[in-house]
């Protein structure tokens, strides 16, 4: 790994070649073939981040900071996180003993945290709920102690690149008019994607491309008689890949995957209706049936006389008549007993029961006259 673009930054150590081989042995990890790794090494400390960690809004994202070094009597005392410029004051503290102290300056306390043992050097910042604010550079730095100084730091550099951005969201519609069918799909993202519209065989499509800042679109207008099939539209952005389908066939397919249902709702529909008809008709019949056995037999269905408890008056010598009541309810017409007697000198009141009408016994009183 070459050293020279941290000259400027760190010229107070002069590393030879001897000591990369060296350092190579003792920390394998530095050299290996990650490209996202970005160590700074000052003999005989060294820290290694990543060189960028990506983010989507509302989610979190964990930036990891490793301290090594060979002394042996080195004691790590605090480390701290600082973002934007490499000579920017901290906004986030983490001390030997896990006490945390957080400015405020850079997001709430709640929304960050240092985890890891700080006395072994290995250690993340966690940053949570990711708006767009967030992105940017940080650069971890370590407090230490040995024989010969106090209190001495060291910072990485160059430090995490955090990119915050939001995955593809994608749209995708069909129109179908003049023997044609049109294909739109809209994408959106940050940042915004790149968008292929596929054929059913996997292939791209040729269509017509508009971008602005907010919104990327393709459009391709085809034959209507097209392959049966799944026609895709791929959004894809550094935070991930969205697809949507759209299948399309002939038209008598759609047709008859949907006249099916239908025509059998229809048909149990109406399969209803003239059972609750049937039910409707029958019930009435059965209904009209008991009306006209009442007009038949009168005198022994419609009404009872009750003798039970009857009011009696002292008239001397005078006849008792009376009256029948006649009438309608509801449209069928009842037929009362006539009750005539005489008794010496007693008038007796007596309470007529009457028959059936529309299914139910009715009640009535006859009118006396002396």
């Amino acid at each position: 790994m070459f050293l020279s673009m941290f000259s400027h930054h760190f010229p107070q150590i002069h590393v030879p070649p001897w000591k990369l081989l060296y350092w190579a042995a003792l920390f394998p990890g530095i050299f290996a073939q990650d490209t996202e790794n970005k160590c700074t090494i000052s003999s005989p400390h060294a820290i290694c981040v990543l060189g960028e960690v990506l983010g989507t809004v509302g989610g979190e994202a964990t930036l990891p900071c490793n301290f090594t070094f060979t002394q042996r009597d080195t004691e790590i005392t605090k480390m701290s996180w600082k973002k934007g410029h490499f000579h920017g004051w901290p906004f986030i503290n983490k001390s030997k003993d896990g006490s945390i102290t957080n400015t405020g300056t850079i997001k709430h306390h709640k929304q960050l945290d240092i985890v890891g043992d700080v006395s072994s050097g290995k250690v993340s910042l966690k940053i949570r709920n990711l708006n767009l604010n967030d992105d940017g550079t940080y650069y971890c730095r370590f407090w230490y102690n040995t024989e010969e100084k106090k209190n001495d730091a060291f910072t990485s550099y160059p430090g995490t690149r955090l990119v915050v951005g939001v995955k593809p969201k994608i749209s995708f519609v069909n129109q179908s008019f003049n023997g044609t069918i049109d294909l739109t799909c809209k994408g959106s993202g940050i940042p915004l994607p790149n968008l292929d519209l596929l054929h059913p065989n996997g292939t791209k499509l040729n269509t017509m491309k508009k971008k602005d800042s907010k919104e990327i679109k393709l459009h391709i207008n085809i034959a209507e008689a097209v392959p049966v099939g799944k026609y895709t539209c791929v959004g894809t952005n550094i935070h991930g890949e969205t697809r949507v389908e759209i299948i399309l066939g002939l038209k008598d397919e759609p047709t008859s995957l949907t006249v099916g249902p239908i025509a059998g709702i229809v048909f149990l529909s109406l399969l209803l209706v003239a059972a609750l008809i049937a039910l409707i008709l029958w019930r009435r019949r059965k209904t009209a049936g008991k009306g006209k056995g009442s007009e038949d037999k009168p005198s022994s269905t419609t009404c009872k006389v009750s003798t039970s408890s009857p009011t009696t008056l002292e008239l001397p010598g005078r006849e008792t008549t009376y009256e029948t009541l006649h009438g309608t309810s509801s449209g069928n017409e009842t037929t009362y007993e006539t009750l005539r007697g005489a008794s010496s000198g007693k008038e007796t009141t007596y309470e007529t029961l009457c028959g059936i009408s529309s299914g139910k016994e009715t009640a009535y009183e006859t009118l006396h006259t002396a």
